[in-house]
């Protein structure tokens, strides 16, 4: 075909007339000559473009044009030149040289620009994806991959475009794929996903998974698109999370604190080999972390200031800085070469929240002392990532656990394993304290139990004890049996006065007691013993001097002061109590008690030794007063006492008469029953007087005796604390006077004092002495034989005209007196009767 034609070239000239490319024509660079529609649509040049010249058009696309028509016409060969114009559209030139011009094809490549573009913005994107991008033909070649596959298998993209996935898989991975495209085709479903592993550069093998797509291109050809992505970081967490969860069952079931330690580090150590573990326990009372467990090498303690108690306080530090798993390193603190961070994600969370118990409060904590809380706490040297990193796992109160990487960097995410690790140790160390909280508890009821027994063997043997030296001894002896006690000794004031004398010893003493009065003689000496002024500072007579018990809980406290502690530490002993032996005022002497440990009397124990002190001393009390009545010499006494502030002289004054008291009866609680004889009007008393709790008359006429309750402790009950008796009293408003007896044992000097202690006042008007020829013949037998309740059921019936005629009490009124039942009373006074008739007519039955 001739397109040189005439016919032809209309034919062509129609063709490019009516053509959706445009085309114009130029002779030179100087004019268009032809142009068809569709070219002056796309320029849009005002007057069309015939005619005008390429120089001088539009400059948006102007220089464009001219630069590919004269190159064309230059170098007489195809030139292509694109703009983009203002509104956006891009425009390709094509100029072609001719004979005498240069014909130019004119296209809109907008949409080509932008599809170029978007490729490029993909490619940009797939190639700083992590995960691994590939193309497969349908013979499984591969096509296409990005940067990522080539940094995951160590080859270069040159290598692997064009070869066979085999290089990569093996022949399992390659059929199941194979078999899930064809589901894939016939089940309507898009997306297929495979884990296996691939063989690297290096021959080794990388697990993954990879979720890959049929898919049809542009050109018609078939293929598979896939994402690959490297899981040896899941793989190893997961892995982590196993052997952390098995390790829970082990935490649990350990005995004690150090057992849970060393398991948490053999477990971290086993899923970190290239870490250094360390776990720290908190020692309250010297506020340091001690290094109780490690996978290897020597560790020093931790106190404040170093980077471990940092670590250690910040995890309970609200204001402390949180960041995500994947340590982002903008959290750092700037100001600053070292920073921690708490790790407080919902993955750390969830598994505190899943341990394996829940965590109670831990031990209690003290005010000035940080509570870590369990959280997983960050440290890095520098504020760049490429620093060492050492994680750190607050366990509560119990102590720290540090995982050091060292130069190494642990794969994924191990934040949350050394936070399971953690949740379960705490859960595991709480297990422990309150198994151990139990065995104590367990252990002080045993101990308690058998010091109960011992305290009731003492307290009965106190009951038949018919001296000072017997009570003395059957404390000291019963005592030494226990555990507990390395060394027991009983001193006596009330006899000699000044420091206690010991009456009565037992255990290892070593001489410690010799420079006390009689010391010597009462604990045979071995040693060095000691001076008067060693004793002073000893806790049995400081418990004398003071009238309060004096525990010694550390015997090496205060060594320097005290010459005594030296001579009780060289002898074994650590701790020590001092019991002063007092009842109703009045010491009789002290129980000191001491113990090869420390802390021994801190608790229950002492308390009850105490306890018992306050059964000593009054078993002393009925003692000395059993013997008062015994005795056939005794002293007398008269005093006048400053009654003012008096129980029996703000009765009086209520009365506004004096009272000539009769007796009273104990009730005990410092209450007792008050029995006198006074003209006044009693009207108003029991309202006017706080200490009378009730008043009622036991007789008529206008001499009858009436019966106080009175709350507060009487000078009677001060009497009878002191082993006397009350022959006559009778109590003014501002005054009492009183005819008292005591054994001549007692030293009525102390007597005096006594009362001055607690009223002022005292003046001593007579003292006398007295046999058995100035008063009837005591009743001995009648006296031992009485039991207290006995006695108080004779003297409280006697006291109330029980026994007068008239009756001016019944039994009942007796009975409720002695806040009893009326059977009880019958009972004690029965039989109290009975003891009576037998030591006045004897024993008829024998005599029969």
């Amino acid at each position: 075909m001739d397109l040189t034609a005439p016919d032809h070239r209309a034919a062509v000239g129609r063709y490019l007339a009516r053509a959706e490319l445009g085309f114009l024509y130029a002779e030179g660079s100087n004019e268009i000559v032809d142009a068809n529609a569709t070219a002056d649509e796309l320029l849009d040049v005002d007057g069309g473009l015939v005619g005008a010249d390429p120089r001088e058009i539009d400059p948006s696309f102007g220089p464009e044009l001219l630069a590919a028509v004269e190159e064309a016409a230059r170098a007489d060969r195809t030139v292509e030149e694109a703009v983009t114009i203002d509104d956006g559209t891009a425009l390709q030139f094509r100029a072609v040289p001719g004979e005498d011009g240069v014909g130019v094809l004119v296209r809109d490549a907008t949409d080509d620009v932008g599809l170029r573009r978007d490729l490029r913005r993909s490619n940009r994107i797939l190639e700083t994806l992590e995960d691994g991008v590939y193309t497969l033909d349908e013979a499984f070649v591969i096509t296409s991959v990005n940067e990522a596959i080539t940094e995951m298998t160590g080859y270069d993209r040159e290598e692997l475009v064009g070869s066979h996935a085999s290089m990569l898989a093996g022949s399992e991975t390659l059929d199941k794929a194979e078999e899930i495209l064809d589901m894939l085709r016939g089940g309507g479903s898009d997306i297929g996903m495979i884990e296996s592993s691939i063989r690297t550069a290096d021959g080794e093998l990388l697990p993954i998974d990879t979720h890959f797509s049929p898919v049809e291109f542009d050109d018609g050809r078939r293929g598979r698109v896939g994402v690959l992505r490297d899981v040896t970081d899941r793989r190893r967490n997961e892995s982590a999370l196993r052997e952390l969860s098995r390790s829970a069952r082990r935490l649990l079931r350990a005995d004690d604190a150090e057992s849970v330690f060393e398991t948490a580090v053999d477990v971290t150590a086993a899923v970190w080999p290239e870490a250094t573990v360390v776990a720290y326990s908190f020692d309250r009372t010297e506020a340091r972390l001690i290094p109780v467990a490690a996978s290897g090498g020597d560790h020093d303690e931790c106190g404040p200031g170093s980077l471990v108690w940092e670590a250690f306080t910040t995890g309970a530090d609200d204001a402390a800085t949180t960041i995500d798993p994947a340590r982002a390193s903008d959290a750092t603190d700037a100001d600053s070469r070292t920073s921690f961070h708490r790790i407080d994600d919902s993955a750390t969370a969830d598994a505190e929240a899943g341990s394996a118990t829940d965590a109670e409060t831990g031990p209690a904590e003290d005010a000035a002392t940080p509570s870590p809380t369990g959280r997983v706490v960050e440290r890095s040297n520098e504020p760049d990532d490429s620093s060492p990193r050492t994680l750190y796992a607050t366990l509560d109160g119990y102590g720290l656990f540090r995982v050091d990487f060292g130069s190494a960097e642990p794969a994924g995410n191990v934040e949350e394993p050394v936070g399971l690790l953690a949740a379960n140790a705490v859960a595991a160390l709480d297990s422990v304290e309150r198994e151990n909280e139990l065995s104590r508890n367990r252990e002080r009821l045993e101990r308690l139990h058998g010091l109960n027994t011992l305290l009731r063997r003492i307290n009965g043997e106190l009951v038949d004890a018919d001296t000072l030296e017997e009570i003395a001894e059957a404390v000291c002896d019963t005592l030494v049996e226990s555990d507990q006690v390395e060394f027991v000794w009983v001193g006596e004031t009330y006899r000699t006065g000044g420091n206690p004398t010991p009456v009565a010893v037992a255990g290892e003493s070593d001489g410690l007691l010799d420079a006390l009065p009689g010391g010597a003689d009462a604990a045979p000496a071995v040693g060095d013993g000691g001076t008067a002024a060693d004793t002073d500072e000893l806790p049995g007579v400081r418990a004398v001097e003071t009238g309060d018990p004096v525990r010694v809980s550390d015997v090496s406290d205060g060594l320097r002061r005290e010459r005594w502690r030296e001579h009780a530490l060289a002898r074994g002993h650590r701790s020590a109590l001092g019991v002063p032996l007092s009842y109703e005022g009045l010491c009789y002497g002290v129980l000191s008690v001491y113990a090869d440990r420390r802390s021994v009397f801190d608790d229950e124990f002492g308390d009850l030794l105490v306890e018992l002190g306050d059964n000593v001393a009054n078993a002393i009390c009925s003692l000395e007063t059993r013997r008062s009545l015994r005795t056939e010499s005794l002293v007398e006494i008269e005093l006048r006492i400053d009654g003012s502030d008096a129980p029996l002289s703000r009765i009086a004054s209520a009365f506004g008469d004096p009272l000539r008291v009769d007796g009273t009866v104990p009730q005990g609680s410092g209450r007792s029953l008050v029995y006198f004889t006074t003209g006044g009007d009693r009207s108003g008393v029991a309202e006017s007087v706080v200490a009378v709790e009730s008043l009622r008359e036991t007789g008529g006429g206008p001499n009858a005796r009436l019966e106080a309750t009175v709350s507060e402790e009487t000078v009677v009950d001060r009497v009878s604390a002191h082993g006397g008796s009350v022959e006559r009293l009778v109590a003014g408003d501002d005054e009492v006077v009183l005819t008292a007896i005591f054994p001549r044992s007692v030293d009525v000097r102390r007597i005096i004092e006594h009362f001055e202690d607690r009223y002022g006042g005292v003046e001593l008007r007579s003292r006398r002495d007295r046999s058995e020829d100035d008063g009837p013949e005591p009743r001995d037998d009648l006296s031992d034989e009485l039991t207290d309740r006995q006695r108080e059921a004779v003297e409280t019936a006697y006291l109330r005209g029980y026994f007068e005629w008239p009756r001016a009490s019944t039994g009942e009124e007796v009975a409720t007196a002695m806040d009893i039942t009326q059977p009880t009373f019958n009972r004690h006074l029965r039989t109290a009767e009975r003891k009576l008739l037998e030591s006045v007519l004897g024993d008829i039955d024998a005599e029969d």
